[in-house]
This record gives structure tokens, C-alpha cells and sequence, in this order.
């Protein structure tokens, strides 16, 4: 009888105990995954704000990787295609491959909010090979445009972080705790219980019958002969399971144990004194039992990764853990007998505390963010739950809150945000904040006078792929910092994207001002810049428009204000232009062009070759030919090589367009070697952005060997600035060349950035003075003076001398008493086509050469 009852009571202990537990650790697992799926909507509402972000796999992963900061329980958020591929991932090296196994990538027509996935095996989503036992828990959440699926926003919780949540409580109680989806497949098993196919709570009955009726309970299980008290909660707002297997027979061991005691004390005690006494000891005994269990449930408890305060029916403090300690700053000592007002930041009204207080004392869970204040003053959000717990008569006589800090998220949340509105390097407003500025200001009743500056770098794409994107970023932030410094607090500066800014103006418009404006910016963008130890000549070109309120489109200002920048560049560049009705012409002119130069890369006749013949400064004999490249449209008009050749370079046909022409001039070499004409070698004009983007070492190589010519007939010809490149991919093409036995060409020397630190390291064959220095010679000095220098390092470097635009006797003369060794321009041969190149080097192998003022 005594043994029944002292059984009953202990199974009571631990039904009780194993329910506030299971309860405990249910809010900390909503909390979790709610963290999850609050980065998630913050990913989805930038996705919403920013629909391009979905083609920027650069900026999309600085995004991800900011959102899943100061998450534990996250290894990787990603943005997944609905065909699985990796748009974007916290996890560098995953865009642009594809997942497998991912079960939400089957469930297109899904309307549930979360989709939680099946178990994957690995640590991230695109891992190829994982140890055994090292799996993923992937959670879905669909990115929709107009009712389609687009994308799936894929967060992987980390099982491992999951189940160090329950750690301490498995090393102290008799207990397994599990988490599984709805069906019963397992996601998290603490202890282990082996490989994910093998347990599913579906099939442990009577549990999920008991599950289809009630999402929180208890049931005795019998396993393998042992007696064991589930307690099961479905978390009510995600479709995630948490068992808490508490063992029966080793719980009630001890109870046993006094059992086998009690029967050896009858046999030999027959008194109902000793009788009594025995059943007073047994009851001593389950006191200090349940006092010990008590107390490691306290202990279970304050080890929690969570700050748990446990206050009376009157919210008085009873109880703290460490963990509160360590987020507020406030001992035991100081909040024990106090109320939780001690944490009040003043940033909720009375209101907010009225209807928390009304919904745990009519007996609910309260559930909410608090914005409090830790002891040293610092703001502090959590994420609390509030768990009113009845005595046995039913009254409600304590509180059990659970604070989770979650300030980190919500900053970077708030962080996200300000993300959707400006721009990332330098902080300014992008283009749809200024859009939106801009149509406030339009909107003015008062018909007043809106200005707007447009402004693009000059040639900044060349030192950004050459450079590498850190020194162009570095660039970036430094003309941010001049153009603030250059205006007043009420322009609006903002980064439309890569290299184009815009100023709003919105008071005491008036054109001279704005001209002044636009002068002051061209003069302070052209200061010299020194980064690293290298001077950089930057240049802008400004385009502005004027609009009026109740009269002006935004678009239409944008677009005008875009146009005049456009004229400015094509005036020279930095320049600064208004807008004007004829500026139409040059945006249609700029579509047409690259509209045309697709359609003449697709057809046939429309692109075509000229070969400028290079000659001996002293013999003047032809060696050989620089390739340039003509394009004369549909419509019978020639264009030029000036006009067309940035459209290509901008918009990336420049790749598809040289490899064209090099496998035209390279079979164009073979052809003249098979007629017995000795044109000594090509020089191929190649630009920054070819180096950058293709493999142009690998591509000529094998051009050359295809038609069995030796690789010291090329030369190839490189800005100055592409010296300073610190592409990879530049460097390996460029070493590549070298390495083949390619000469290289230094094209355009003296015009751009000091550079010769990097002459000397590429170890350049030709270097190649420019037309502006030849044309100045007779006329300026100290172009003459200049070409001497440029003569004079050359013989020091071992490089030959070119000069290219001679068109006349006197340069000619000036250009071989300096030492050049190589001569171009119109007064010994124009570009000359295929058939005129074969008579010319035809007349040279009869001896023939070229006379002054006859080419």
C-alpha cells in the first residue's frame, strides 16, 4: 500500500516536472525559429523593394551574410531559383551552383508561409561531400511577383545548435528530447538515436492518434520492456514538434529500491511502531528525493542559454537565472523582491503593460518584443513569453517570463531597410530615394524651379576592371567625400549606381547658379588623387536639366538631365552641359548603335579590316601592320572607331568582337605568308575590359597555332592603365603572353596614370608615343621634350619606339635624329585595305621603299 502511494506521488513529481520542462523548452524553440523567419521576411522585403537585387549576386550576399550575423542557430541563408539554383548565399562560393534534394523546390503552388524540408545530409546547401552523421534542416519561404514563384528564400538551421539547447538537461535527467515535423519524420534526436530514416514518432502509437486530437499532452509508452512518459508540444504557429521521453524505470528506481528495503524490515520488525517509523523514513526520504529533483530542475534551468525570470501572482521577483544576469547586468540580489519595472526603458506606453498584464492573469501566454534598458543604460529588445503557471487548486500563483535577446536582429533589420533606400559603399540615398525626392518636389503647389545635376566619372569602368573593385571602390568614397564638401546641406546628393550621381536642388534655382555649380564640380572631380602610392587623374562629365514644379515629370527631369551628361561626354568629356530639345538625337544615336553593332556582329560585309602599315624610322620599309577595325552600317554610313568602339566596351560586345577579328587577321597573316609577302608581324590593339573578362592569352595561342604561326609575329597592344591592373585575370594573360614569346605594345604612353614602376615589371617590348605629343612637335617644346624622355627611358628599358600620327616631313625628321625606331601616320601610309597591303609589301620585297610626302 505504502509503495503504491509513494509511487503515485512520484509519478505526479515528474508528470509535473516534465510538463513546466517541456513548456520551457517549447518557447525557446518558437523563439528560434521565429528569429528564422524574421530574417527571412527581412530578405523578402528587400527582394520586394529591390526586385534586381535577384541579378546582383555580389551585393545580394553582403545582404544575406549581414542577416544571418549573431544567429547561432542559422549555418547559411540563401536565395534559391524555383529550379534550384543558387542565386545568393551567405556561404561564399555557392551562386551559381545547384541544390539537391531540397523538398520545397517540389511544392511550386505552396500558400503556406514557411515550408519546413526534409533533412539534407551536409552542412551547407551546395556541399558536395559530408561526413556521416553531419546533416541540415532546411526552412523555405516562398518569394512570389504577381501570384508566381520566383525564388525560395532557404534558411539551414543547424541541427548541431539546436541540439546544444538541450544538452544540459540530457547529462542531468533520465530524458530524450526530439524535434519532428507534423508527419512524424525526425529533424533533431538528443541523445542520438542513429541515421534520420531510422525513427519516425508517426509510428510510435498511441502518440499519433493523441497528436491528431490535442497539439500538447503526455502518454506512457512501453518500449523494449521499459515504461517511458512522453510529453509531446506542437508549437501552434509552425508545423514542428517537440517530444520530451522522460524514463519511468529509471526515474522510479529509487522507489524500487525502498520497496526491496521495506519487505527484509517486515519480515523482521512486527510492531506498528517500527512500522510507522519505517513509513515516516520513506517519506523523508521522497522529500529530499523531490527537494534534490528541485533543485536540478533549477539548475537544468539557469543554464539555459535564455534569461528566465520567474515572479509571484503579483509580479514580484522570486527567481533569476545567470543568464538574465549576463544580459542586464542586475544580480539576484538586486531584483530579487522587486518587480520587472526595473528594466523599463519608458519607450512603451501604459496601454502596452494594461494589456500584457490583462492577458497572463486572465490565464494566457503573453507573447511580444519589450524594448528594456540593462543596467549600464544600453537599450536592449527582447523577445518575451509570458507563462502564467497554476497551483492545484487551479489559481494562478507564479509567472514564468523568457527573454530573448534579439537587438543584434533587429538592427540588422533596421540596417536591411535603410539598405532598400541607400547605397551600400557610400551611404547616400540611391535611385529610388532620389526618385522619391524628386517627385515631392515636382509636386509643389508653388510652381517653383526644380534643378538636377547628373554626373558620371570619366572612364572610371577602365580603372575599375583594370584596378581591381577595392581601388575603385576606395575612388568611389573619396569623390563622395569632395562632392559633399563642394555643396550645402540642402542638395541632395545620391548614387544612381556604379560611377553616376545626381544632385537635387530645390531652392533659389536659377541657371547661372547651377552653371557656377556644375564649374566648381568639374574642377574639384579633376584634382589628382593618390592612392598607394599612385596619382590618378580623375574627370567627370556633368549633365544638368531645370524642371517645374506641376509642369515636370520625374522621368522626364531624370531623362533630360541624363541626355545633357551625355553631350558633355561627347563633347570631350569633362565638360558640363544643360539640356537642350537636339539632345534626343544622342540617346537615339547611342541605342542605334549598339542595336546595329549587334546585328553587323550577327550578319555578314557590315565589319571590316584596315591594316596601318608600320615602317623602319631609317629605311622606311614596311615590317608590319597595326590591325584597325571599320564598321560601316546597313544604311551605307561609316562609323567610327571612336564612336563605336566604348558602345562595345560598355555593353560587353568587345569580347565576342575581338575574338572575331583576331581569328580574321590571324588567317590574314597566313594568307600573305602563303603569297611570299613579308608582313613581319600584326599589332592587335587589345582593351582593358578583353584582358579582364576572356581568356585572350589562351584564344590567341591557339589562333596561332592553328594556322602554324610563330608567336613572335604578334604584338600586342595595352593602355598604360591596363599596367596597373589588379585583375587575376588580367595578370595570367598577361603572363601568359609574355611567357609565349608574344611582344607587347604599351599604346598611348604619357597620357594617363605615372606608371613607369609597372613598365618596367610587365617588362614591355614596344612603347608607343602618342599623336597628341607628335602633332606638337615644331610647335611646343616641351612636347619635343617629352618625346625625348620618352625616347631615353625606352633605351633604358630595352623596349623600341613607336610613334604613330606623323603627317608630316618636319615630324618625321625631329622623330629620327631623337632615336625612335618605328614609324605610323598618314604622310607615309593611310590604313590600307587587304588587296592595297599585298602591292605595298610587294613593292618592298622589289625593293621599293616609301618616300617622304608620297605615302
Amino acid at each position: 500500500m505504502f509503495e503504491a502511494i509513494g509511487e503515485s506521488r512520484a509519478r505526479v513529481s515528474i508528470e509535473s516536472e516534465s510538463a513546466v520542462l517541456a513548456q520551457t523548452l517549447e518557447s525557446g524553440l518558437v523563439r528560434s525559429i521565429q528569429d528564422t523567419q524574421g530574417r527571412m521576411n527581412s530578405m523578402r522585403a528587400q527582394l520586394e523593394y529591390t526586385t534586381e537585387l535577384l541579378f546582383e549576386p555580389v551585393e545580394l550576399q553582403r545582404r544575406l551574410a549581414l542577416l544571418i550575423e549573431m544567429s547561432p542557430q542559422l549555418r547559411e541563408l540563401a536565395v534559391v531559383s524555383a529550379e534550384g539554383l543558387v542565386l545568393g548565399s551567405s556561404q561564399p562560393g555557392a551562386i551559381g551552383r545547384t541544390v539537391a534534394g531540397l523538398s520545397c523546390l517540389a511544392q511550386a503552388d505552396t500558400h503556406l508561409p514557411m515550408v519546413f524540408g526534409r533533412a539534407l545530409q551536409g552542412r551547407f546547401l551546395t556541399e558536395t561531400f559530408a561526413p556521416a552523421g553531419i546533416y541540415q534542416l532546411p526552412i523555405c519561404m516562398p518569394y512570389k511577383l504577381e501570384g508566381s514563384l520566383v525564388a525560395w528564400i532557404v534558411a539551414v538551421w543547424n541541427p548541431d545548435a539546436v541540439s546544444a539547447q538541450f544538452q544540459p538537461l540530457i547529462e542531468q535527467l533520465p530524458i530524450s528530447l526530439r524535434l519532428a515535423n507534423y508527419d512524424g519524420s525526425l529533424m533533431v534526436s538528443e541523445p542520438s538515436i542513429g541515421e534520420l530514416p531510422g525513427y519516425s514518432l508517426a509510428e510510435q502509437e498511441p502518440f499519433k492518434s493523441r497528436l491528431a486530437e490535442r497539439e500538447w499532452g503526455s502518454v506512457e509508452l512501453e518500449k523494449v520492456g521499459r515504461s517511458y512518459l512522453l510529453n509531446y508540444r506542437a508549437t501552434s504557429m509552425f508545423p514542428v514538434v517537440l517530444t520530451l521521453e522522460y524514463d519511468l524505470n529509471q526515474g522510479l528506481a529509487h522507489w524500487h529500491r525502498l520497496v526491496s528495503r521495506l519487505q527484509w524490515l517486515v519480515i523482521g520488525i512486527v510492531t506498528l511502531i517500527l512500522l510507522a517509523s519505517g513509513f515516516i523514513f520513506r517519506l523523508s526520504q521522497r522529500q529530499k528525493s523531490m527537494a534534490d529533483r528541485l533543485q536540478l530542475l533549477g539548475t537544468a534551468i539557469s543554464t539555459t542559454a535564455n534569461a528566465v525570470i520567474i515572479t509571484d501572482a503579483s509580479g514580484v521577483v522570486q527567481w533569476v537565472n545567470r543568464a538574465f544576469t549576463s544580459l542586464t547586468g542586475y544580480g539576484p540580489e538586486q531584483v530579487v523582491g522587486r518587480t520587472p519595472a526595473i528594466l523599463n526603458s519608458g519607450e512603451h506606453p501604459k496601454a502596452f503593460f494594461n494589456d500584457l498584464w490583462q492577458t497572463i492573469t486572465s490565464g494566457q501566454v503573453w507573447r511580444g518584443e519589450v524594448v528594456n534598458r540593462t543596467r549600464s543604460g544600453s537599450r536592449l529588445i527582447v523577445d518575451q513569453t509570458i507563462t502564467p503557471i497554476r497551483s492545484d487548486n487551479n489559481l494562478i500563483d507564479h509567472y514564468v517570463a523568457v527573454h530573448e535577446d534579439v537587438t543584434a536582429r533587429r538592427e540588422a533589420e533596421q540596417r536591411a531597410l535603410f539598405l532598400a533606400f541607400h547605397d551600400q559603399l557610400t551611404e547616400l540615398p540611391n535611385r529610388r530615394r532620389l526618385a522619391e525626392k524628386l517627385a515631392e518636389a515636382l509636386q509643389a503647389p508653388d510652381e517653383r524651379k526644380v534643378g538636377l545635376l547628373y554626373i558620371d566619372l570619366d572612364h572610371f569602368k577602365t580603372v575599375n576592371d583594370t584596378l581591381g573593385h577595392s581601388m575603385g571602390d576606395e575612388l568611389l568614397v573619396i569623390t563622395v567625400r569632395r562632392l559633399l564638401n563642394a555643396v550645402t546641406e540642402d542638395i541632395c546628393l545620391a548614387r544612381l549606381g556604379g560611377d553616376e550621381f545626381a544632385m537635387l536642388i530645390t531652392k533659389e534655382v536659377n541657371t547661372r547658379w547651377l552653371e557656377e555649380l556644375a564649374s566648381r564640380l568639374v574642377k574639384v572631380l579633376a584634382q589628382p588623387v593618390e592612392l598607394n602610392g599612385t596619382r590618378f587623374q580623375l574627370s567627370a562629365s556633368i549633365g544638368l536639366a531645370v524642371g517645374v514644379s506641376g509642369d515636370t515629370e520625374p522621368a522626364t527631369l531624370l531623362r533630360q538631365a541624363d541626355l545633357a551628361m551625355y553631350k558633355a561626354k561627347h563633347d570631350g568629356r569633362n565638360l558640363y552641359r544643360f539640356f537642350d530639345v537636339k539632345m534626343d538625337y544622342l540617346m537615339r544615336r547611342r541605342v542605334d548603335l549598339e542595336q546595329g553593332l549587334r546585328a553587323a556582329m550577327a550578319g555578314e560585309g557590315e565589319l571590316s579590316m584596315r591594316y596601318q602599315p608600320i615602317f623602319d624610322a631609317n629605311t622606311l620599309k614596311p615590317l608590319g601592320v597595326e590591325v584597325l577595325m571599320r564598321w560601316q552600317n546597313g544604311s551605307g554610313e561609316w562609323i567610327s572607331p571612336a564612336e563605336f568602339v566604348p558602345v562595345a566596351e560598355e555593353s560587353g560586345m568587345i569580347v565576342q568582337l575581338g575574338a572575331w577579328q583576331m581569328d580574321e587577321v590571324i588567317a590574314q597573316l597566313a594568307t600573305w605568308d602563303g603569297q611570299g609577302l613579308e608582313v613581319g608581324y600584326l599589332s592587335l590593339n587589345v582593351s582593358a575590359v578583353q584582358l579582364a573578362r576572356d581568356d585572350i592569352a589562351g584564344r590567341l595561342l591557339r589562333a596561332l597555332a592553328r594556322h602554324h604561326i610563330g608567336t613572335d609575329r604578334i604584338v600586342v597592344e595595352i593602355t598604360e592603365t591596363t599596367l596597373m591592373s589588379k585583375s587575376p585575370l588580367v595578370k595570367n594573360n598577361l603572363a601568359a603572353l609574355e611567357a609565349a614569346g608574344v611582344f607587347v605594345s604599351v599604346d598611348d604612353f604619357g597620357t594617363g596614370y605615372s606608371s613607369m614602376s609597372y613598365l618596367k615589371e610587365l617588362q614591355a617590348d614596344y612603347l608607343k608615343i602618342d599623336r597628341s605629343f607628335v602633332i606638337g612637335i615644331g610647335k611646343n617644346r616641351s612636347d619635343e621634350e617629352i618625346i625625348n624622355a620618352m625616347v631615353a627611358l625606352a633605351r633604358s628599358l630595352q623596349m623600341r619606339v613607336v610613334a604613330e600620327g606623323v603627317d608630316d616631313a618636319a615630324q618625321l625628321r625631329f622623330l629620327q635624329s631623337a632615336g625612335c625606331d618605328l614609324i605610323q601616320g598618314f604622310l607615309l601610309s593611310k590604313p590600307l585595305t587587304v588587296e592595297e597591303v599585298g602591292a605595298l609589301f610587294d613593292s618592298a620585297r622589289r625593293g621599293l621603299t616609301v618616300l617622304a610626302g608620297h605615302g
